[in-house]
């Protein structure tokens, strides 16, 4: 503004002078006759006058516009400060880097959007601003200086590239300026983002900073973009001539309808399955796959659609795993009770090598070394020592699997604690029953994955009688599969210490049950090794920058250990030694990691988006900050004339086009009032 100008605005009172003076002045005419003059009527004068004060009002408006176009007023911004020239400011400027800036509109990405932008933005800054750039990802201060040392911002900000890491742009600015301890009267936050992840009011305490002014300049939404929201491996069973199957959730986030999308699974880089289909807006929907790996081991996969304008979430990989081999640890009293159990072991794994057993055979274990095993197979469970159940509890946290065959445990002379140190069901009683007498069994879990698909015509004929069991007491981590006629449970499943196991409460001899003659035990005791073997703790997709966590077996952790990342980089990997595990830290890119020991194949891991990440249609972020009342908050589009709106907002909105449209037209009527009426006055002298 130019206030001194406004000295001028005695001039408004010309005109009201003008006329004044006018009123007191006596103007003599001679007329050859007053008879027309006494023709005029009393409101024609009346009229006249009301005539003379209206042009003395527009051009007393026109003369103060004028004045005030020189002095250059402005309407204030919306800003909770007020800005003089020279004034002390610090002002902030924080960008995302996180994955969802890969977004493109019109070719070009949300990032590099922002990277010029900022230029624009060091234009609007003046005075003594001191300047800070951070990134969000990973968090890192780039610039700390004058504004005015134009090239370097620049350059920093162009160093700033695009990762696949998420961020929480609240949480961040929050603990930002939580530390920045800034003593300028004005205090500015400029934050660039597309605003994916949704505010706290009550937690993200941004309105807790009264002192600074938040400038949110919000990105474009995306117009074309299918996105992979999950892929679920729904089959639990996992042999290499059995269907698998997986489920797959896509949607569309743009803003129009996408038709012949082709969707594609890939194992191993080969195409196994494809189906096409449309999307409306803002709509999701389910597809699934059924195939046969037709091998072991791990297996990569992937589902992909095409390239749209978000590349990031137009693929989504995924590792199966098909054991080869399933180390199994037996603990029973003597090999005579294992007798049984053995033909069905044998005839799971016929000559296929499937099966690797050890057994240990005592009436007292004090240690069981699992570190090498998948499954621990306990029949008629011989006396634990502490540091075996321990044992057993580190096996079981490490991901391993428990199959209990209850038998003679209750006869011990000792109480039975190490069911519930495990978590598993607590033996109350052995029940047996006399004669011919039994108890017929029901499967009560019937869509387990047990029971799914077996190629047996009449299941309920190759149910077992059972003669005697053990009575137990469930709790809520033990689910029933099948049980007797009384009521009481024969199968249970259980989960403890993050690993699931199966309680058989009859153990395998024919005076207990006649389970071995019966159809069903061996492809149930199949199913269930394949089940507690392919929980693979080592291939479970973690987010992008995740730590992943790798199990190893303590005889390979002195070896060479590498991971190959997406983009064929090797990493030299050093095993955490104390607890036998790979800790990997280096997880920032997007798709499949492949362990190796000492060059060979050891496991894979697949890195998946954040779903904080996955645009998203309506940008709830911002309506929930319009909606909210918040007097130090700005919200700004960056699609449009991000500068100078900028201005408006922090300066104030010129009105000098108001006002000279105001002044001209004050004018143009002052113009047309002033002409004389002569076919009116012509009429009433007539």
């Amino acid at each position: 503004m130019s206030p001194s100008i406004l000295w001028a605005l005695f001039a408004v009172s010309i005109p009201l002078i003008i006329h004044l003076i006018s009123l007191r002045q006596t103007r003599y005419e001679e007329f050859s006759s007053l008879r027309f003059i006494k023709l005029l009527e009393h409101k024609t004068i009346r009229h006249l006058k009301i005539n003379q004060w209206l042009l003395v009002l527009l051009r007393t408006i026109a003369i103060l516009c004028l004045i005030l176009i020189f002095s250059r007023p402005l309407i204030k911004g919306d800003s909770v400060n007020n800005f003089i020239g020279d004034i002390e400011s610090r002002a902030i400027i924080l960008i995302d880097n996180s994955a969802s800036m890969a977004v493109k509109i019109n070719d070009i990405s949300l990032l590099d959007r922002v990277k010029s932008t900022i230029p624009e933005l060091l234009k609007v800054l003046e005075g003594q601003t001191t300047l800070e750039i951070y990134q969000t990802n990973p968090p890192q201060k780039l610039y700390e200086g004058s504004y005015l040392n134009e090239s370097k911002v620049i350059s920093k900000v162009e160093d700033i590239s695009q990762t696949f890491l998420s961020d929480n742009i609240w949480e961040f600015t929050d603990s930002l300026i939580n530390h920045i301890k800034a003593s300028e009267p004005n205090l500015e936050c400029y934050i660039f983002s597309d605003f994916q992840t949704t505010p706290k009011i009550e937690a993200d305490s941004l309105l807790n900073y009264d002192k600074w002014t938040f400038y949110c300049i919000n990105q474009p939404n995306v117009n074309n973009n299918i996105s992979i929201k999950s892929v679920d491996i729904l089959s639990e069973i996992m042999l290499p001539n059995h269907l698998i199957k997986l489920n797959t959730n896509l949607g569309n986030n743009g803003i129009n309808e996408v038709k012949n999308v082709p969707i594609e699974l890939f194992l191993n880089n080969e195409r196994v399955g494809q189906v096409v289909s449309q999307f409306q807006p803002n709509k999701y929907k389910d597809f699934m796959f059924q195939v046969f790996p037709g091998k072991t081991g791990i297996i990569n996969g992937k589902i992909v659609i095409p390239d749209d304008d978000y590349l990031l979430d137009n693929y989504r990989n995924f590792d199966l795993v098909i054991p080869n081999q399933i180390a199994i640890k037996i603990i029973s009293k003597s090999e005579d009770e294992l007798f049984l159990l053995d033909l069905a072991l044998n005839a799971i794994t016929g000559n296929t090598g499937l099966l690797h057993v050890d057994k240990k055979l005592s009436s007292n274990i004090d240690r069981i070394f699992l570190n090498n095993f998948d499954i621990l197979l306990i029949h008629d469970c011989p006396k634990l020592t502490s540091a075996a159940i321990e044992d057993i509890q580190r096996f079981l946290m490490q991901g391993g699997g428990l199959i209990w065959f209850a038998g003679n445990e209750l006869e011990e002379s000792e109480p039975l604690l190490w069911p519930s140190l495990l978590k598993l069901p607590e033996l109350l009683q052995k029940v047996s029953l006399d004669g011919e007498s039994f108890f017929s069994t029901t499967i009560v879990e019937e869509n387990n994955s047990l029971f799914t698909d077996l190629d047996i015509v009449k299941l309920e004929d190759e149910l077992p009688q059972v003669f005697s069991y053990n009575e137990v007491r469930l709790q809520s981590n033990h689910l029933p599969i099948i049980k007797l006629n009384n009521g009481h449970p024969l199968l249970i499943e259980s989960s403890s210490f993050g690993s699931t196991g199966f309680t058989f409460t009859s153990k395998l001899n024919l005076r207990w049950n006649d389970f071995t003659i019966k159809g069903l035990l061996v492809p149930v005791l199949h199913r269930m090794l394949i089940l507690l073997a392919t929980k693979e703790f080592n291939t479970q997709a973690i987010l992008v920058g995740d730590i992943k966590t790798i199990d190893i077996r303590g005889q390979d952790i002195n070896d060479d250990w590498t991971v190959i990342s997406p983009s064929n980089n090797e990493i030299k990997l050093i095993p955490d030694y104390t607890n036998e595990k790979l800790q990997i830290i280096h997880t920032k890119e997007l798709g499949s990691y492949n362990v190796y020991i000492n060059g060979e194949y050891f496991s894979s891991f697949s890195t998946i988006l954040s779903p904080n990440e996955l645009h998203s249609k309506i940008n709830e972020s911002i309506s929930i900050l319009k909606s909210v009342s918040m007097d130090n908050i700005r919200i700004i589009e960056s699609d449009k004339n991000f500068s100078n709106i900028l201005k408006d907002i922090r300066y104030g909105k010129s009105i000098w086009r108001l006002l000279l449209i105001i002044a001209l037209t004050c004018l143009v009527l002052e113009s047309l009032l002033g002409i004389p009426n002569k076919d009116r006055l012509k009429t009433n002298i007539e």
